[in-house]
């Protein structure tokens, strides 16, 4: 009888001690830093503080606490991907294109010009089950993730935060003939494709933009949608707007270093890609995306003239444009496999013969 008192008891203690260890696991509270490429004084990047510093804690009762750190502030923009697989910071907000040195695949998800069309279209490229009898599938986010979990990071979300990509000048663009022997600060495919039409493609950091414009060390920039180039003032040194958006869809991502992620309960995963997609969303639809009406309206009364490419000038973008997709698709397996899924789903949408 003493025996079965004593088992009992030592049963007693175990249950009590695996549910304390429970409880202490399910209670412990992660605090990470996070720091995005842009500028805290970008209007839409608001959402950003405010998920992932207010509302995240909340939806997780404290356990997930992250503060946000902004462009250069903690690691130079270029080093976010050594920075997060190193664990000097947890998480890294950029546009894709910025691991494309280490990841090349990296540029074909940032956007191929006159590629993918709108935001919701990108979202069902990215996320899109295969349903019977409707267009979907594709689920490219699979194929990245494997690509960056290559390099220890886990991709957390993409395809998400997006925004048209354009082209301001200094000077009148009449034609595509006068992008020729211009040089202009842009990034990822974007430089690319002012190099194949003469023109000089080069990567500056934001600060030093708008005093390159204004000196004429450079003849125009790319910085995002309208309202990205307006609220940073830059139509005061540039007064002419290209249209339409060379790129129709450009993105940013969201990446986790893949210890600190693996060591999350399934819980607090399912809610930080949650935030990380809330955020993006309400970015995109705030500012980037029905913020590019408003912008080249604010642009045209400040005295800024929008050119549209047209007829033979516009074939002429997009025939450079599909040089590029195929050059890309050269750079590594995965890079053909995501252009190849591009090209299967414009031609779903209609867009490609």
């Amino acid at each position: 009888m003493r025996n079965k008192i004593l088992w009992a008891a030592i049963v007693m203690i175990f249950v009590f001690l695996g549910s304390s260890l429970t409880c202490t696991a399910a209670d412990k509270v992660y605090k990470w830093k996070m720091q995005a490429w842009r500028s805290a004084a970008e209007p839409g990047m608001a959402y950003y503080k405010e998920i992932f510093e207010e509302v995240l804690p909340k939806l997780t009762n404290g356990r997930l606490q992250i503060k946000m750190y902004w462009g250069g502030e903690l690691v130079a923009t270029p080093d976010m991907l050594d920075a997060v697989r190193a664990g000097m910071i947890e998480i890294g907000l950029a546009s894709s294109y910025t691991y494309q040195g280490a990841i090349p695949v990296a540029a074909v998800e940032y956007g191929l010009p006159f590629g993918i069309r709108s935001p919701a279209e990108k979202y069902n490229f990215m996320y899109g089950k295969d349903m019977a009898d409707i267009f979907g599938g594709w689920r490219a986010i699979d194929l990245l993730r494997e690509q960056y979990a290559k390099h220890g990071v886990h991709l957390l979300v993409s395809g998400i935060d997006c925004w048209p990509g354009s082209f301001m000048f200094t000077s009148p663009i009449e034609s595509i003939k006068d992008i020729e022997g211009k040089k202009v600060r842009a990034s990822g495919l974007m430089m690319d494709w002012i190099r194949k039409l003469g023109g000089d493609g080069v990567f500056i950091t934001g600060e030093e933009t708008y005093s390159a414009l204004q000196s004429g060390a450079i003849d125009g920039l790319s910085w995002g949608s309208s309202m990205g180039m307006y609220t940073t003032g830059f139509h005061e040194v540039a007064k002419h707007f290209l249209y339409p958006p060379l790129m129709p869809v450009n993105n940013a991502n969201i990446i986790i270093n893949k210890k600190a992620w693996d060591s999350l309960p399934d819980d607090l995963k399912i809610a930080l890609e949650q935030a990380g997609m809330l955020a993006g969303i309400a970015h995109t639809n705030h500012q980037n995306w029905t913020g590019e009406k408003w912008g080249l309206i604010q642009m045209e009364k400040a005295g800024v003239k929008v050119h549209h490419l047209e007829g033979e000038d516009l074939e002429k973008a997009k025939e450079v444009a599909f040089e590029l997709w195929d050059e890309q698709a050269k750079r590594s397996p995965a890079s053909k496999e995501l252009v190849g899924k591009i090209k299967d789903y414009m031609k779903t949408m209609g867009y490609l013969d």
